[in-house]
């Protein structure tokens, strides 16, 4: 068996193996044919994998992050009761060995965002990485609502309640609808969005097939559709994937009762609620009026190719 054949059957009962780094969310996002992935064993165990996305252009080949995958890289499997001097080594043996399989891809660059839950990764500097840091923001103990409520801001929690008076939430799988409003949130800003409505297609219909996502919408009460929110869900978490607001009603206070509406779906399924972060003030300011937690990503990278390295050099 392939070593993507037996990723593919450990992403079936591994519960721990975040959902941006799933066979299925791979196939979606990359295609079938342009995702592999690094494997380490012990005793015929996977202990360690990295799924990869793989592009050509101009004739480099490179390691890059798909697009509507924040993060996926290394995922680790520890043992029970590890101490965490023994922790450290572990983390250090399978990640080298994983760099040295890394090698014999022969690319010209690599570039990928790990899990925050991978804390370490000077196994990476050790071989010639280097290192990023970015954000998410998360709110773990989803558990109480009304402590989760109350750690808001007074102007979300006053939001909130005035929108709960007349927004009509309703959950569809219209995705067509959902792309729209999507959309136009970026037109607002200047910007093309950076997704096809057929990439979001291929990820609707992976994430419905294995019921792990759900599409919220907020209307007037004149059927003024305001925002849509898209979020996604593994075993562990709640991610906020995408979302979106109707330039007429960007200042509706609806959008922050969809958010409010995913925190309810993470209290019902006791898993955290991911934001799934930005590194824009703007929006960082906004996560953070909910009273989350920030939590540091290592966006990791390397250069090989010297005529890459050249071209990166002569931007400074």
């Amino acid at each position: 068996m392939i070593d993507k054949e037996k990723y593919i059957e450990l992403c079936k009962t591994e519960k721990s193996i975040p959902i941006f780094s799933k066979d299925w969310w791979m196939d979606a996002v990359c295609g079938e044919i342009n995702w592999d992935v690094l494997l380490v064993e012990r005793n015929n165990e996977i202990v360690a994998s990295m799924p990869y996305y793989m592009k050509k252009k101009l004739g480099f080949k490179y390691i890059t992050q798909p697009t509507l995958t924040k993060t996926n890289g290394v995922w680790i499997k520890y043992p029970e009761k590890q101490k965490q001097r023994s922790k450290l080594s572990y983390e250090k043996e399978l990640m080298t060995e994983i760099i040295e399989q890394l090698k014999t891809l022969k690319i010209d660059y690599y570039s990928q965002n790990f899990n925050y839950s991978i804390t370490n990764w000077l196994p990476f500097y050790w071989k010639g990485f280097k290192q990023t840091t970015r954000y998410t923001y998360v709110i773990e103990n989803v558990i109480d609502l009304e402590s989760v409520f109350g750690e808001f801001s007074k102007v979300v929690r006053k939001n909130i309640k005035k929108a709960e008076q007349s927004a009509k939430i309703y959950v569809s799988n219209d995705v067509e609808k959902f792309y729209s409003i999507n959309k136009k949130t970026f037109e607002r800003q200047g910007l093309k969005i950076p997704y096809t409505l057929e990439l979001l297609k291929r990820i609707d219909e992976a994430c419905d097939k294995n019921n792990a996502r759900t599409i919220y919408f907020a209307e007037d009460e004149d059927g003024n559709l305001h925002c849509g929110s898209y979020i996604v869900y593994d075993d562990m978490g709640v991610y906020q994937l995408m979302s979106g607001t109707n330039p007429e009603f960007k200042k509706s206070e609806f959008k922050s009762l969809l958010i409010w509406e995913g925190l309810k779906y993470a209290h019902q399924t006791n898993r955290i609620f991911d934001f799934e972060g930005s590194m824009m003030e703007g929006v960082e300011e906004y996560f953070r009026k909910f009273g989350t937690i920030q939590k540091p990503f290592f966006s990791i990278s390397k250069i090989n190719s010297r005529i890459l390295k050249i071209r990166q050099n002569l931007k400074f």
